[in-house]
């Protein structure tokens, strides 16, 4: 059951992106609001061009203008441009300290902001 509300705010954040709201990219944004609400990590994954970057900073939109003071904070990078340890992070084998990746620093960082506003 979609939450009708939110329905709405979806609605008017993919027109306000330039976007078509068909049924299917409106449910598919809802349905990652379900997840995200009973999930710590989701990875949304698909083909180039199946609209994934479009679903996540839609709903994020959405939920900004459902409630403006819970706008959601957003840290977007491209695991791809990386090598695996500077991503995740590695230890050093000479010294056995751990050096943290760019994945880590971010979730570090937004964890240690003190607001209860969604952090993506």
């Amino acid at each position: 059951m979609v939450d009708k509300n939110l329905a709405r705010f979806v609605t008017k954040a993919t027109e306000d992106s330039g976007l078509w709201p068909d049924v299917e990219f409106t449910l598919k944004v809802a349905q990652l609001d379900e997840l995200l609400a009973i999930r710590h990590c989701v990875f949304v994954m698909g083909l180039a061009g199946a609209g994934k970057s479009s679903c996540w900073k839609t709903l994020a939109q959405a939920l900004g203008n459902k409630e403006p003071q819970q706008k959601v904070c957003v840290a977007n990078l491209n695991p791809k441009v990386l090598p695996t340890e500077d991503l995740y992070g590695h230890i050093a084998l000479q010294t056995r300290e751990w050096k943290d990746g760019l994945l880590s620093s971010i979730m570090r960082a937004l964890g240690q902001i003190k607001d209860t506003k969604p952090k993506w």
